[in-house]
């Protein structure tokens, strides 16, 4: 792998999204400057989906993108608004070049032409190495928008740890221990 981009390719989004929310918090705990969007999920009783916030890793700032649209409510739960802030937000935080990019999903949203997609094009503008969590789904449109610039592997934290550590971060398997549910962050 060498390339600046690691697209994190996965089925199941919940563990891709602790994956790299452990990974991003680890680094930025042993001092890295992170940015990005980490999602952080909420079960709720009686709810077929969890619900949806996510950290800007940079601020610390959270912003919960779910609208609960009542028990009968079918589609996208995702506050479009709420999305717009936080990328707004990310934005800012590119400004002051961190040394690494999380983002936890090139989602449906970026696969249509919005969301975060600036905000990934701002990154790679900024030659900032940067992950990013691909779906399965979504994986032909991000081939597409990263236009081969992207290494690609399973959600799997060996490989995420060599490609940071070929990028000079120290965080290696041997010191990375993933947290469980009840570490969860707010």
């Amino acid at each position: 792998m060498s390339s600046n981009i690691l697209a994190v390719v996965y089925s199941d989004g919940l563990a891709a999204d602790r994956m790299l929310a452990d990974i991003a918090y680890r680094l930025r705990d042993d001092g890295v400057v992170v940015a990005g969007l980490v999602q952080l999920n909420t079960f709720v009783r009686d709810r077929t989906k969890c619900d949806m916030a996510v950290e800007e890793l940079y601020s610390r700032t959270v912003y919960q993108l779910s609208e609960d649209r009542g028990p009968a409510a079918t589609g996208c739960r995702l506050d479009h608004t709420r999305l717009t802030e936080a990328a707004g937000l990310l934005s800012e935080a590119l400004k002051k070049r961190p040394e690494l990019v999380v983002l936890n999903k090139f989602g449906k949203v970026e696969a249509e032409g919005g969301g975060l997609r600036d905000a990934l094009g701002h990154a790679v503008a900024l030659e900032l190495p940067l992950i990013v969590g691909v779906p399965y789904r979504n994986l032909d449109q991000w081939r597409n928008f990263a236009s081969g610039l992207a290494d690609e592997c399973e959600v799997s934290a060996p490989d995420i740890l060599h490609w940071l550590e070929a990028k000079g971060f120290a965080l290696t398997a041997d010191d990375y221990t993933p947290t469980t549910s009840n570490d969860l962050r707010p």
